[in-house]
């Protein structure tokens, strides 16, 4: 855009020839103080907000509780991306439960989860968010060890509250993680498996099943145990009984055979 140009300065306007000159022993009035600047109606940043802060602002609290919508202000505003691996990760470590979830659409439901969240991650301050998310994030996909497992477990509990919503029931009566709702969430968190991609064709084009709890949890071991190299990352020793041996369900050894037989074409 252009700029504007600027106006014109009106001339300063004549002294009137009739008024007395100062005398020369005469004190010169002292001169008004300019008044203060007022101070910027702008709210505190988010980055250097205190949980307290953040608990007291109803764009990301309200009720006493921190909603999806108000999750979704926050991490937006922390330049986080939804349905991320941080974004999922944070809302583990906000959860009122980290066994079962009882209600997705209430993510953290007292300031003292906030807090606990924020010190175990080793949060400053808000804006220390982000960096120590990836950190996790990195840490964890070195090898989706003993650290992932609790929140990959935790995962399946979202994935069942999701379908409860979805199909307006209880949680309690959903069994099972329906098929596309397990992917969207296995894609955020295991995008750095190399296999996720071949697991998501195998799962559409041949299983086309819900995932079961048991299944959810042997998925979560047999990333780990090819992550790690205890299976080879052709699959070759997958049979062998220090890999698992015939321990597998059913699902996994048609997976194993799924990948073998297009690695063959």
């Amino acid at each position: 855009m252009a700029p504007k140009k600027r106006k014109a300065s009106a001339p300063s306007a004549p002294a009137s020839s009739s008024k007395k000159k100062a005398k020369a022993d005469e004190p010169a009035e002292p001169e008004a103080p300019a008044p203060a600047p007022k101070s910027s109606s702008k709210s505190k940043p988010l980055g250097s907000k205190t949980v307290s802060e953040v608990w007291a602002t109803v764009h990301y609290v309200s009720e006493g509780k921190m909603t999806q919508e108000g999750f979704s202000s926050f991490i937006g505003e922390l330049g986080i991306e939804e349905m991320s691996f941080e974004a999922i990760y944070l809302i583990f470590k906000l959860a009122p439960n980290s066994q079962a979830v009882d209600d997705v659409m209430i993510v953290c439901a007292a300031k003292q989860s906030m807090q606990s969240a924020m010190d175990s991650l080793g949060c400053r301050t808000m804006a220390d968010v982000p960096a120590k998310l990836r950190a996790k994030r990195g840490s964890m996909e070195a090898d989706f060890g003993p650290s992932f497992a609790p929140f990959f477990r935790w995962l399946f509990e979202m994935g069942k509250a999701i379908a409860a919503l979805n199909n307006n029931v209880q949680s309690g009566a959903v069994r099972t993680v329906p098929l596309s709702e397990g992917l969207a969430l296995m894609e955020a968190v295991l995008g750095a498996w190399p296999l996720m991609g071949k697991l998501k064709a195998f799962c559409v084009d041949k299983y086309n099943q819900p995932f079961s709890k048991d299944l959810w949890t042997q998925i979560g071991r047999f990333v780990h145990m090819s992550k790690t190299g205890r299976i080879r990352a052709d699959l070759s020793n997958y049979d062998d009984d220090d890999a698992g041996g015939s321990a597998w369900p059913c699902a996994i050894d048609e997976f194993v055979e799924f990948v073998q037989a297009e690695s063959e074409q």
